[in-house]
């Protein structure tokens, strides 16, 4: 007999909410196993989160919530592919449904605030996405479970708060991106930077790093950055073993 699904403070359970797929949904059992793993990581990734701020499980109450699986097959073979086709793949990706905007709309309205929710889940989820394409080509991570992201909006009882977080399966750690030229082209093909690395190995004996074909959107740092300084809310970036957690503190409650 399988226990029921437990409760947060008088919210929603972590097992309930929307799933969005960017595929068709198959029937094979092999790929719905897959999705599970997802979601049950997506969760357990989101409780290490809460237990590393000190909040308990009971101690919160989830407004809203859903989760989006991005099983596409190339995943499971990233590393085995080229940087065009990563490149292209994401391009793809990226392209969320229609009723993702529907359901971040809905999470907006109940944070009181449906653009701004928008436009900060839609840097989070970006900045997931080359997570995934980072653990895809070095950990070779989504063989056995799809990458996913789970947004969820919730008040804590004790702080009197409400907080949006993008929880992602992807590197667990800071993806530093290759830095690009004024040309717009990546760091290893501006002949420029060649030669100002050449320079500063020389003088510092610093060893040249391998160089990883690895494809990334792009750019979402500094959007990231914007949202302290423009909107003036406060968000943090928390790093796990599986995955990561970013954090959008709103505002008290009474």
């Amino acid at each position: 007999m399988t226990k029921p699904a437990r409760q947060t403070a008088s919210g929603l359970s972590l097992k309930e909410g929307p799933v969005i797929y960017q595929q068709e949904e198959s029937l094979e059992e092999d790929e719905r196993l897959k999705k599970d793993l997802t979601l049950a990581e997506l969760n357990h990734i989101f409780k290490l989160y809460l237990a590393n701020q000190g909040i308990r499980t009971n101690d919160i109450s989830i407004v809203g919530q859903f989760s989006v699986i991005f099983n596409d097959d190339r995943f499971a073979t990233w590393d085995r592919l080229s940087l065009a086709e990563q490149d292209l793949a994401l391009t793809e990706i990226v392209k969320l449904p229609e009723i993702y905007n529907e359901l971040i709309s809905k999470i907006g309205e109940l944070a009181g605030d449906a653009q701004v929710i928008r436009w900060v889940a839609k840097d989070a989820y970006q900045n997931a996405i080359d997570s995934f394409s980072h653990s895809a080509y070095i950990q070779q991570k989504y063989k056995n479970r799809y990458p996913g992201i789970k947004i969820i909006l919730f008040l804590t009882q004790v702080q009197k708060a409400m907080n949006l977080v993008v929880v992602d399966n992807g590197f667990g750690d800071l993806v530093v991106k290759p830095k690009k030229s004024f040309t717009g082209q990546p760091y290893d093909d501006d002949i420029m930077m060649k030669i100002t690395d050449w320079i500063i190995r020389l003088f510092t004996k610093k060893e040249p790093q391998k160089r990883r074909q690895i494809a990334y959107t792009g750019g979402q740092g500094i959007a990231l950055k914007k949202i302290e300084i423009e909107l003036g809310l406060q968000y943090a970036l928390h790093f796990f073993t599986t995955g990561a957690v970013f954090e959008l503190k709103l505002k008290s409650y009474f």
